[in-house]
């Protein structure tokens, strides 16, 4: 316990400038930093993914109870988790520089407001030493009205059920794949510990946009992985209107060693072009699936760059993923 405690210290997820609401769950930065915890030898770094909120942990409880009634082993779980998304290069794929100018016309054409609110699916993988990896595959819905009222509502999907159940959420309805629900909550107007993150409307701008992004994951102004980070916390909890879509892709233009990758198809069936980074000395890397017609980020993946035999990961395997459904 003592070397867990020291390693949470090192981390220092949710520092004393933190600033209010100290107590919430913790930002995109602090996860990362958790990840990215040095292993027992201390003298490298390896990928954890740790199941925080009690969302998650009903999610593993449910997979967890399902495998018992089915028989299902472990290792046939962990083969079923997503292969990483494969991209191609080609003469046609558009550069970043090109999808920044596109956003920025569609901006000027039609500025439209963000919405507080969002709609994916994602992926996690959470790792015991020397336990087959699990994939928990999710699907989050929210939506937020101006004076603080909304709902959230969060299933744990099963690929086996294409069906989907209908969410009436204004014209046009909103749905969510069949599965088991995990929470389903109704909140009232006023700020709460659902909503606080990303509680003020979003500047227009990029450097205000980048600005705003460091007050709720602090560093995204510095560090170029914790801006993908918070751009991916950030659209976890707003749909981008077109000014900032341009915005996005124009910090993400700015990250020097953001490469294009090519164009790939995701896991909703979805063409995007897509752009790799790898943080020096992190041990992940990231994808990021664009659409090449205005900017609007389809696809955050992350991967680990090398073996790790401890949690039976190789270089390449998917640690998690997001795809946002607009």
């Amino acid at each position: 316990m003592t070397d867990e405690l020291d390693l949470l210290r090192e981390a220092n997820p949710v520092s004393a400038d933190t600033g209010p609401w100290r107590d919430r769950p913790l930002n995109a930065h602090a996860e990362l930093l958790l990840r990215q915890l040095p292993s027992r030898d201390r003298g490298r770094r390896t990928v954890r993914r740790v199941i925080w909120s009690l969302e998650a942990a009903a999610a593993a409880t449910v997979l967890a109870l399902a495998l018992t009634v089915s028989g299902t082993p472990s290792s046939a779980v962990a083969a079923s988790r997503p292969l990483p998304l494969v991209a191609h290069a080609s003469r046609a794929d558009v550069s970043l520089a090109e999808i920044d100018r596109r956003a920025r016309t569609a901006a000027e054409e039609s500025p439209g407001k963000s919405e507080r609110g969002s709609h994916l699916q994602s992926w996690a993988l959470s790792m015991k030493s020397g336990e087959d990896p699990v994939t928990l595959p999710r699907e989050s819905l929210t939506r937020w009205n101006a004076d603080g009222s909304g709902f959230t509502l969060e299933v744990a999907t099963d690929p086996s059920h294409p069906r989907r159940a209908v969410i009436e959420d204004g014209p046009p309805p909103r749905t969510v794949h069949e599965g088991k629900v995990l929470s389903e909550e109704r909140y009232p107007p006023g700020i709460n510990s659902a909503n606080q993150d990303y509680f003020e409307d979003p500047p227009a701008g990029a450097a205000a946009l980048r600005d705003y992004l460091a007050v709720w994951s602090p560093g995204a102004d510095r560090d170029p992985a914790e801006l993908i980070s918070a751009i991916e916390s950030f659209i976890t909890v707003w749909t981008p209107g077109p000014r900032q879509r341009a915005d996005i892709t124009t910090l993400l233009s700015r990250i020097e060693g953001l490469r294009p990758a090519g164009k790939v198809t995701d896991r909703l069936g979805r063409e995007g072009q897509a752009f790799r980074f790898t943080p020096r000395a992190s041990g992940l890397r990231y994808l990021i699936v664009l659409d090449p017609a205005d900017g609007t980020v389809l696809d955050v993946e992350e991967t680990i760059t090398r073996d790790d035999p401890e949690y039976r990961l190789k270089a390449g395997d998917v640690i998690s993923y997001k795809a946002w459904i607009y």
